[in-house]
């Protein structure tokens, strides 16, 4: 496979993710997926928000409330971290499953699964504690902040009508202006987070290497071709950005669709069910219960499929950009690819693999 430019691994991404998807469609192959991609992709960073609730700890110290209240605190954030790294430990493992079904166009889930249970244990590992790192750092400044603000606002006692002092509105400021900040650093974390899957995820899968060797690939790939890493990573937000505003059009458009008719449906049963003398209490409760469960099934199918169409985007386009790159990597996605959808001339070689590694048969595919 050529090394193909972060612009021209765009169009090929998008027929990938047609293949993968809609060539042929079928509704529950489809969605199944097209939502491993969207859990797969929400486990590109790991952010432990539950201790954010220990923030409330110098609020609660301050009031002096017992310490049975603080230990409640301690203990429901103990719990809802070890749910939280569970989950992310299976969207981890099911991001390694993703990345063999895109490569190789798989259409189940499991084999892919249960491929990929030691590399993902020790990816989810090393992003465990990446981010665990960053929330130590953002901590350091945030934590003091927060008793501070507590504080204030302790100390503020407002009457009925009374105008609030500007020390309150400088509190009220303090806390948007650190919220939007948090929220510029954790983007910057996710982008970071998502770029480092990107390139060193092939390696773990396709090879097993170890971490170390994985990253030192990765470096040699950025220190070669630093312009086509920055160029990548712009085209990758504005996919994603572009994506995403396209993703809510599509929801809302698929939202009314499903309104439309089951608003046709809905009448239609209603005229039966008076011809049938049913009871207009119980027609009511049917109408609730039916309209509740189509809004909630409807949100799940709508968003999982649209969310996991532009992962399935992004998939591609990492595979594409690196595929010429690594050579064991563009061997698979050229097998893989019906000659009909790609006119790509014959490969030229970048080594982002070890010198030593062998061709690819076809014994080896993953």
């Amino acid at each position: 496979m050529r090394i193909l430019s972060a612009t021209e691994a765009v169009s090929p991404a998008i027929a990938r993710m047609k293949l993968l998807l809609f060539k042929p469609f079928r509704l529950g192959r489809s969605w199944k997926l097209a939502a491993t991609g969207y859990l797969g992709g929400t486990a590109s960073m790991f952010l432990p928000f539950p201790l954010i609730y220990l923030l409330f700890i110098p609020f609660v110290w301050h009031n002096h409330a017992p310490g049975s209240v603080i230990a409640i605190i301690c203990a429901a954030v103990a719990v809802m971290m070890a749910i939280y790294t569970t989950i992310f430990y299976l969207c981890s493992r099911l991001r390694f499953a993703f990345f063999d079904i895109v490569l190789i166009r798989g259409e189940f889930v499991a084999p892919a699964w249960r491929k990929y249970g030691a590399q993902s244990l020790k990816w989810a590992l090393f992003k465990a504690a990446l981010g665990s790192v960053f929330c130590v750092l953002i901590a350091v400044p945030l934590v003091p902040l927060a008793r501070k603000i507590f504080v204030a606002l302790n100390n503020v006692h407002l009457e009925h009508g009374q105008q609030p002092p500007p020390a309150f509105m400088q509190v009220i400021i303090s806390i948007y202006a650190g919220i939007f900040a948090l929220y510029i650093i954790i983007g910057i974390f996710a982008l970071f987070s998502s770029l480092l899957s990107d390139f060193v995820v092939p390696s773990l899968a396709l090879e097993n290497t170890t971490l170390t060797e994985a990253f030192q690939r990765a470096g040699r790939l950025v220190r070669n071709e630093p312009g086509a890493v920055c160029l990548y990573t712009v085209i990758k937000i504005a996919i994603f950005l572009v994506g995403g505003m396209a993703v809510g059009v599509f929801f809302y458009i698929f939202l009314f669709a499903v309104i439309l008719v089951a608003f046709i449906v809905g009448f239609l049963a209603y005229f039966l069910m008076h011809l049938l003398h049913v009871p207009q209490e119980a027609m009511s409760v049917i109408g609730i219960i039916a309209g509740f469960l189509l809004y909630i099934s409807t949100i799940v199918f709508g968003i999982t499929f649209a969310n996991g169409t532009l992962y399935t985007i992004l998939e591609s386009y990492s595979l594409y950009f690196l595929g010429g790159r690594y050579p064991m990597l563009g061997d698979i996605l050229d097998r893989t690819t019906p000659s009909s959808e790609t006119n790509t001339p014959p490969p030229n070689h970048l080594a982002y693999a070890a010198p030593a590694t062998p061709p690819v048969q076809p014994s080896d595919l993953p």
